[in-house]
């Protein structure tokens, strides 16, 4: 039973790594060189798929321009003060740096290469002919090889660490211990490293970030699951975006608040970061967006680079794609491919519910606030309503307990208005015994109302006679 247990559960994480494993962040169409503060990208519709970049400062920008004009590049990844791109063929890979002094092919050979990363100084893919990952330029801290099965390959300062097929981390280089140890209770889905921590989503959709938090950079915001998506890095600040509506969420860098939105209302494919720069690409024209980590002012700059491709182009058509292909695939990527849907969610998890806008938030709480308002003045108006016919009639019983009731003339008596009437037997009259009270018959008794007698509603035949001892009473007094 324990055998076909974790049978299922293994295919449960594999279908769950399935849908995450091009992990936007680490490598993509999008890159930062957080050294150099230069921005590097892949243009659409146009063939070779080139290479366009420009330098970033707070006094202005550098023009864009192209990296390797005759080559074709499906991806790039950024380290510290270089890039590397991977050429379409997934055989080939060539570094530069952001100043374009150094340009150098640093690998061509067998093995078909994909998620070209690059870290500090590293450099590592996944070999996808011998099942495993290799890297290049390691200075010793990183093996040449590993075999195994991986997804979400991502690099940070002095670690790479990949997930294997059953959502375990593992991480190689001076600092893979305590990065592996800190995902170590988790099952994974994907990873993506900043310089000095890391975040992703757990089996269940949850963020876990875990690493350096000196800035608060590895805060976890709570959310619903699969929320927060397709995560970019820096040195101290971390970015999602938040689904379904798409916008940026950061929180983290110079000592800043927990979570803040950089731009309202703007929604993103998807994120990159390097050093204190973060840069987005807009998902209604494919331009790029960037902003700094300090979050008390945050400005927004519009880089004039080309249209940016939403994802790496592969070969084949929509079927290749698990979640579907980008509806304008066959001119972004000049008929030679498709580019596939990022799948946030697994087939059996729905997207979380859209969140409302201010405007919308506010109006519901105006509703709230009118329908209480409403039913407090309704109910304190029936309470006050109740409350003033019980004072009325309280005093009406009142007054009616302070009237006497009707003095006879005959015999001058003036009884109290609490005089009770008792009723003799005739019997008890004639031997001088008393054998209790009861009520006259009526088949036999005569009730004659005389005008004053009805006035309390007395027979004629009851005589009203004052006892001289003991409570007022009314004796009966049977006519013979």
């Amino acid at each position: 039973m324990s055998i076909v247990l974790r049978f299922f559960m293994t295919l449960a994480v594999v279908s769950l790594l399935s849908f995450s494993a091009d992990a936007v962040g680490s490598a993509g169409t999008l890159a930062i060189s957080f050294g150099t503060n230069t921005v590097c990208g892949i243009s659409a519709t146009t063939l070779p798929r080139t290479v366009y970049c420009m330098n970033i400062s707070e006094s202005g920008s550098t023009l864009p321009y192209q990296v390797y004009p005759n080559v074709s590049i499906d991806s790039v990844s950024a380290g510290t003060a270089f890039f590397c791109g991977l050429k379409s063929s997934r055989r080939v890979f060539f570094c530069w740096n952001g100043d374009l002094v150094t340009r150098k092919r640093v690998y061509r050979g067998p093995w078909v290469l994909s998620d070209l990363i690059v870290g500090k100084t590293q450099v590592s893919a996944v070999d996808r002919s011998g099942n495993g990952i290799r890297w290049w330029r390691n200075a010793g801290l990183f093996p040449s090889s590993v075999l195994g099965s991986y997804n979400s390959l991502t690099s940070g300062n002095n670690f790479t660490c990949a997930i294997t097929t059953n959502g375990t981390v593992n991480c190689w280089g001076p600092l893979s211990r305590a990065m592996q140890d800190g995902f170590s209770n988790y099952s994974m889905t994907n990873i993506v490293a900043g310089e000095s921590h890391m975040c992703g989503l757990d089996i269940s959709g949850f963020v876990i970030c875990q690493g350096s938090n000196s800035s608060g950079q590895s805060y976890a915001p709570p959310g619903l699951p699969y929320e927060y998506t397709r995560f970019a890095l820096g040195s101290s600040h971390t970015c999602a975006i938040r689904q379904p509506i798409g916008t940026a969420v950061c929180w983290g860098g110079s000592k800043g608040p927990r979570l803040y939105t950089p731009l309202n209302g703007t929604a993103f494919e998807f994120l990159v970061a390097g050093g204190n720069l973060t840069c987005g690409l807009t998902s209604n024209n494919y331009s790029v967006l960037c902003w700094g980590s300090n979050w008390r002012n945050v400005s927004v700059r519009a880089l004039p680079l080309l249209r940016i491709l939403p994802g790496i182009c592969v070969a084949g058509g929509s079927d290749e794609c698990t979640c579907g292909a980008y509806p304008e695939s066959p001119s972004l990527c000049a008929d030679t491919g498709v580019i596939c849907q990022r799948c946030d969610f697994p087939n059996s998890i729905a997207p979380v519910p859209p969140l409302p806008s201010e405007s919308e938030r506010i109006g519901k709480v105006r509703k709230v606030e009118v329908i209480v308002g409403t039913l407090c003045f309704i109910f304190g108006s029936c309470g006050l309503a109740y409350g003033v016919w019980i004072i009325y009639c309280r005093r009406k019983a009142e007054k009616q307990n302070q009237i006497r009731p009707p003095v006879d003339p005959a015999s001058g008596d003036n009884s109290s208005a609490d005089s009770s009437i008792a009723v003799r037997s005739p019997s008890s009259e004639s031997d001088g015994t008393d054998d209790g009270f009861y009520s006259p018959n009526p088949e036999t008794s005569q009730f004659i109302f005389s005008p004053i007698s009805s006035r309390i509603g007395i027979p004629r035949k009851l005589e009203l006679k004052r006892q001289r001892s003991g409570p007022s009473t009314f004796n009966y007094e049977h006519d013979s």
